[in-house]
């Protein structure tokens, strides 16, 4: 089972909801993943791309949100893949 989220949210305490997790903290979340953290992330990625492909052209706030999203998994993914 996967212990992604709680990661994650160990990783947001201390900051405004709005704020998203500094690049400082991905050491700490990649030093406790393994496979089955790889696996959610990179399903977490699937799914916000398939989410993505449901959003109107004219909601481009949604977009920027969803995107940046995808580059913080994509990011994870990448660290948590290399120190496998």
């Amino acid at each position: 089972m996967s212990h992604l989220q709680n990661l994650l949210l160990q990783a947001k305490e201390g900051l405004q909801p709005w704020e998203r997790i500094p690049d400082a903290k991905l050491p700490i979340i990649v030093a406790q993943c393994g496979v089955a953290e790889l696996a959610e992330i990179r399903a977490r990625i699937d799914n916000l791309r398939e989410e993505l492909a449901t959003i109107e052209e004219w909601d481009g706030d949604t977009q920027d949100d969803i995107h940046l999203a995808i580059g913080f998994f994509s990011k994870l993914a990448d660290l948590v893949e290399n120190a496998l």
